[in-house]
């Protein structure tokens, strides 16, 4: 950890009574989970906190303590007075931008991520790309500076490492990570519980979806991976959601003998196509950065907007929108 980056963001923390905690666009596990966690955090140390998302929170994560206070209503921002704004797990800050400028009075900004690609965006930023998850440093973070980690923040923390290491299976898996997961439960952390409800509960309407992914499984030649497709008519038709895709890329990575990268591509409702890459040892990051995206090594995406999916001789393939 970068001791003196971190030094001065936990002083404007304890300087800071009005803080207004940040997810990522991207609503998965380790955003959430160490937002919340910190979110627990602030409140034990007697801060006033707001959360704000940009999406909506996946049902998946409803069990999670405290996720009833997140604000999804952009007005949180219009005259705000905040002392702090503290970002997670977003890898560029682009959508802060103009939430920023809606507020009455500049606030500063601390960025909590474990992304290569963030181009330290906050005006302070603690960004560790060796860590297992966004998650993992702010446990990391916390214990340094002995902040106070109830069970509820215990089990928000432990869920964004749970997640991002698809239950310690994943090659980010360290050392750390086990130590870290291991200290959450003493304090409380259910891992079963957060096992069963972020991988095990799956709708039949998920099934099916994931059971028309394995069907479309193929060697995509513009990716050079191994790819499926889903349109919105699919999760149409059998009454399926985006959530109801959330761990298909992680599973196929997992599961699938040989396959080196995992590409799922879908159709969402704004006109333009999610793709969702997963490596074993490629990097995908450098595939989703040629189409505007982003992320990790082993675990990147991207969206082309005005788009969709057209099949051709087994293919799949992104299509401008006409």
């Amino acid at each position: 950890m970068n001791t003196a980056q971190a030094k001065m963001m936990h002083e404007g923390i304890r300087a800071a009574e009005r803080i207004l905690l940040l997810t990522d666009e991207r609503i998965d596990g380790d955003t959430i989970g160490s937002t919340l966690g910190f979110y627990h955090i602030l409140k034990a140390m007697g801060k006033e906190v707001d959360v704000f998302s940009p999406k909506d929170l996946p049902g998946t994560f409803a069990f999670l303590p405290g996720s009833a206070a997140i604000h999804r209503e952009e007005a949180i921002f219009d005259g705000a007075e905040y002392d702090l704004l503290m970002s997670f797990d977003n890898a560029d800050g682009v959508y802060l931008e103009p939430l920023r400028k809606r507020m009455k009075s500049p606030s500063r900004l601390f960025v909590f991520d474990h992304h290569k690609t963030n181009p330290g965006y906050g005006d302070l930023n603690l960004i560790e790309d060796d860590a297992a998850s966004t998650a993992d440093l702010v446990w990391r973070f916390a214990k340094t500076f002995k902040l106070p980690v109830n069970k509820e923040a215990a089990e928000c923390i432990l869920t964004g490492i749970c997640t991002d290491t698809d239950a310690f299976y994943t090659s980010n898996t360290t050392a750390a990570c086990m130590q870290a997961a291991h200290e959450l439960t003493q304090l409380g952390a259910r891992l079963q519980v957060i096992v069963r409800e972020t991988m095990m509960n799956k709708s039949v309407a998920a099934l099916k979806l994931w059971g028309l992914a394995f069907e479309r499984l193929h060697e995509n030649i513009e990716f050079e991976a191994l790819a499926t497709a889903i349109r919105a008519e699919d999760m149409h038709k059998l009454g399926a959601t985006k959530d109801d895709l959330e761990g298909l890329s992680n599973f196929l990575n997992a599961m699938v003998e040989g396959a080196d990268k995992i590409l799922v591509l879908y159709e969402q409702k704004d006109g333009s196509v999610k793709g969702g890459l997963r490596a074993q040892t490629s990097d995908v990051s450098s595939i989703a950065r040629r189409y505007g995206g982003g992320g990790h090594k082993l675990a990147s995406g991207f969206t082309v907007n005005n788009a969709h999916l057209e099949e051709k001789d087994g293919q799949w393939f992104v299509v401008e929108t006409r």
